[in-house]
Parts: C-alpha cells; sequence; structure tokens
C-alpha cells in the first residue's frame, strides 16, 4: 500500500436512542453535530402499546465516532 493513502478507521457506534417524534430526534442530532460525531437516522413503524392493530411511529438515531462513509455509487433504496 502507497504511503499516500491514509488507513481508513470505519467509525464506530456509540449509542443508539429512540424518540417518539421526529423534534426530538433533530435535537439528538443537532447536539451530535456539536460534538462533531457522526449520525444515522431513520424512522419505522412498530405497534402501539395501547391497541394492537394500530402503528405508531418512532424515530431511530444511531450516534458514532465519527460520520459514516457513504459509497456513492451504491443505490439504496
Amino acid at each position: 500500500m502507497s504511503q499516500d493513502v491514509a488507513e481508513f478507521t470505519a467509525p464506530q457506534l456509540l449509542t443508539t436512542h429512540i424518540f417518539d417524534s421526529a423534534p426530538d430526534a433533530l435535537e439528538a442530532v443537532q447536539a451530535a453535530d456539536v460534538l462533531d460525531l457522526g449520525v444515522r437516522v431513520y424512522n419505522r413503524l412498530v405497534p402501539d402499546v395501547d391497541d394492537a392493530e394500530a402503528l405508531e411511529e418512532e424515530w431511530v438515531v444511531e450516534i458514532y465516532t465519527s460520520a459514516p462513509a457513504v459509497d456513492p455509487d451504491s443505490d439504496e433504496d
């Protein structure tokens, strides 16, 4: 390997937080930005605790030691 190429260290997952609302998730993302940490945010539907036939949305915020690398050639659905 060439001396000019820096070794890539993959970001490590520090913690995962689950929020009931997008504004709460956004606040966590902004806090991670202040600390110069990487984040991954996504939402998902889970069964409602009170109504087994209903779904509710929750937001997942994963905090990393640095910004995760993204392959620009990969197609994500």
